[in-house]
């Protein structure tokens, strides 16, 4: 094992356990020494050429804007104190320091032959300028025989900067690749006439073959288009088992919104199984509640901790539940 992979290897062992929790549960006995360590690893092995490494590190200013697992990231403060290639040292991001050297840290690994890191600095350049969108697209572009989702995150990227034709081009080279967020986002532009004429049939098909793949939020908008009788007949069943098909595949709102069929009796269903769905959309990330006050009705598991109290009332004595009910 080379110096750079022991690195490299010191400080992902120190990432992976803040992911996990353990600066949480006390596990860590000096968090700001153990960052330290691990910022020390990573950049040793970075400047030994690891691509690894440089992938990593922008995995920890990255997670200051978004958690990765129960870890918060790092500031960025001390990362302009070391060296950076001139292509990396001109990506600037004015808003935020710790998004500047996410990106950086993404574009030197891909400079090193990572592909992975090419990709994710294109994907967080969603959440930057045109230029470093623009820089994002060249590296892209450079990669020998891109795979679909290097050719379908093309096809995103020149959608940002308002190349729509191209961005079509990507998405169908991709999607005849059989990628299914391509599939997808093709539904989208065939929908809504993007970079082409609208063609409902077009978009009809994409959306099918995307679903039929097992896509989420295909699934999803198959299952609400049976509901709201876009495809005829509204069909509440058939509609539930898109959504049914696509929460199993991680989509949060369709398991919410069989609790609300069920709720709003569109669906046949007891009250404890839109209790069970809507704990899965909670687990999956989704606020159930601003479905359900959208639909106009009441949380069930509210109801049940109120049933919860009144049960614990009636087992009380009788001055208790006179003094309920005067409140």
């Amino acid at each position: 094992m080379s110096q750079a992979d022991a690195d490299f290897a010191r400080g992902n062992d120190l990432l992976q356990s803040f992911v996990r929790g353990d600066a949480m549960i006390g596990l860590i006995a000096d968090v700001p020494a153990a960052e330290r360590q691990m910022l020390e690893a990573f950049w040793a092995a970075a400047r030994g050429g690891s691509a690894e490494a440089f992938r990593a590190l922008g995995d920890c200013y990255l997670a200051t804007l978004r958690s990765l697992g129960a870890f918060d990231g790092v500031d960025a403060s001390h990362a302009a104190d070391h060296e950076w290639s001139a292509e990396a040292a001109a990506i600037e991001e004015d808003s935020n320091e710790e998004l500047q050297a996410a990106l950086r840290c993404y574009f030197e690994a891909g400079r090193l032959g990572d592909r992975d890191g090419t990709l994710q600095f294109a994907r967080v350049s969603r959440h930057s300028s045109w230029d470093n969108q623009e820089i994002a697209l060249k590296a892209l572009k450079a990669l020998p025989n891109p795979t679909p989702a290097e050719t379908y995150q093309t096809g995103l990227v020149h959608h940002w900067v308002a190349e729509l034709e191209e961005a079509l081009a990507c998405h169908l080279r991709a999607a005849e690749a059989g990628d299914g967020d391509a599939q997808f986002e093709l539904s989208l532009f065939y929908a809504q006439g993007l970079g082409t004429d609208a063609d409902e049939e077009k978009a009809r098909e994409w959306l099918e073959r995307a679903a039929e793949g097992g896509h989420p939020r295909a699934l999803y908008n198959v299952g609400a288009a049976w509901a709201s009788g876009s495809r005829g007949e509204p069909d509440m069943d058939r509609a539930a088992e898109y959504y049914d098909r696509a929460a199993a595949a991680g989509n949060g709102r369709a398991a919410a919104m069989i609790a609300v069929m069920i709720l709003t009796e569109e669906l046949v269903g007891t009250r404890e199984q839109a209790v069970k769905r809507l704990e899965q959309a909670d687990a999956l990330g989704f606020p159930t509640w601003e479905l359900l006050d959208a639909a106009g009705v009441d949380d069930p598991r509210e109801d049940s901790d109120d049933s919860d109290e009144d049960d614990e009332d009636s087992d009380s004595d009788d001055e208790e539940d006179s003094d309920s009910d005067d409140e």
